[in-house]
């Protein structure tokens, strides 16, 4: 089976429907129980070097995971509370209004009838979103100046003070939420955050191939996006050494190698099963990470669910279209399933993802965690979906492809839900 997983890796690579691409299974010993990777770091060099799994790449969302550890570190040693308002550490956020409309003379805006809190932006429910995603958010983006999808690289406080669409605490909306968290860690340790991270999270883990600063001297994964139905990279202006802010969102560079260090350490309850050193406590992992904090009277239509509002940047798709919205929560961190998935994680796992087209899982139940990682737009691709879900059918003894069932039995779907979906919605 595995054979047949690499060659379907290779096989994409090859007809350049990605990049460089590549896949880790890790335990929650640390053993690495697969790895492969395909392709090279510049479809458009001829010359350019191939992908590997220690080759440095932009993380994008999967940042997220990294700066939700660090507020939960904050809140062991009693420095927060979840319940605490935001405004509290970062006063500029009580600026921000509700977004209702957007009128010919500009956006129509009103105070919001609650005060977001740390539990708020930890769980998505501040009611932040990204222009990407969300059509009134480009609108309001647009009319303001701002650059669209100018969240990555580390920039000015403006780029994550884009209006709410929701009350918070009233629906689950995926947007700069973590990003303001960044803020929140700065606040609270007097640290840039990338500082704080690399002392508290990275060299513990030995994640020493990880920050927000890619070393310029490691060729690095270019992102590629489609121009006229072809692939092209195109190279990133890239971070400054004295940047503006760090958003929480997004911010990391890493390699596959590196990331699955992090994974196997959250399998391991919190300590790196490599050098033994704790980053979180076994029952904080339990109780914040791999538990849903979502509260009954939040709106969850948009869990899972992924619109598109910048084609180049993202497609339609979703995650466990098999699964009722009921059956999909949001911890402290991380996107749960609370039933098994067909050929794969049990209930219980948390995941996430990167705009890249990055993907993880980690199933504490099984002890196993994997992630499929490039650097290519739109998100949602199919060709990488499908490899994540072929990925995680073999760590679970499935054959790869869809011998077992039809593709409508993938964990993972690129395009937009059926009508029937959207009604449940």
């Amino acid at each position: 089976m595995e054979a047949k997983l690499t060659s379907s890796f290779e096989a994409a690579a090859k007809d350049k429907s990605v990049p460089g691409i590549g896949a880790v299974l890790v335990s929650s010993k640390g053993e690495v129980l697969f790895k492969t990777a395909h392709g090279t770091l510049n479809l458009d060099d001829p010359a350019s070097p191939p992908f590997t799994t220690d080759t440095t790449l932009q993380l994008f969302s999967c940042t997220k995971l990294v700066t939700s550890i660090a507020v939960l570190q904050l809140l062991e040693q009693g420095k927060l509370s979840l319940s605490d308002p935001v405004e509290k550490y970062v006063p500029r956020i009580s600026r921000i209004q509700v977004l209702e409309s957007m009128s010919k003379d500009g956006p129509i805006l009103r105070d919001p009838k609650t005060k977001p809190t740390i539990h708020h932006l930890i769980t998505h429910t501040t009611g932040f979103s990204y222009d990407f995603f969300d059509p009134l958010t480009l609108q309001y983006r647009m009319h303001t100046g701002r650059k669209p999808s100018g969240y990555s690289n580390p920039s000015e406080y403006e780029d994550f003070e884009t209006p709410f669409i929701a009350d918070p605490g009233t629906k689950y909306v995926y947007g700069v939420n973590t990003d303001w968290l960044g803020f929140v860690v700065e606040a609270i340790t007097g640290m840039k955050l990338p500082d704080y991270i690399d002392q508290n999270i990275l060299k513990p883990l030995g994640m020493n191939n990880t920050g927000g600063i890619p070393d310029r001297s490691k060729p690095g994964l270019i992102v590629h996006f489609p121009v006229n139905g072809k692939l092209v990279a195109v190279p990133a202006a890239g971070p400054t050494d004295k940047p503006g802010v760090f958003g929480g969102g997004a911010f990391l560079f890493s390699t596959l190698e590196d990331y699955s260090k992090l994974l196997a350490t959250l399998l391991n309850k919190g300590t790196s099963p490599t050098t033994g050193k704790a980053i979180l406590k076994p029952d904080t992992v339990e109780q914040y990470l791999f538990t849903d904090h979502l509260p009954a009277h939040v709106d969850r239509s948009q869990l899972g669910e992924i619109s598109a509002s910048i084609p180049v940047a993202s497609s339609e798709g979703a995650f466990f279209p098999s699964l009722p919205i009921s059956s999909r929560g949001w911890s402290c961190g991380l996107l749960l399933n609370h039933e098994d998935l067909p050929f794969g994680r049990k209930k219980g796992s948390g995941a996430w993802a990167g705009l890249g087209n990055l993907y993880y899982w980690i199933d504490p139940t099984s002890g196993v965690a994997g992630i499929v990682g490039t650097g290519m737009h739109p998100f949602m691709h199919p060709t990488v979906l499908k490899l994540f879900d072929q990925l995680e059918r073999v760590a679970y003894g499935h054959e790869p492809a869809s011998a077992e069932g039809d593709e409508g039995r993938m964990n993972h779907r690129a395009g937009p839900p059926s009508d029937s979906k959207r009604a449940k919605m």
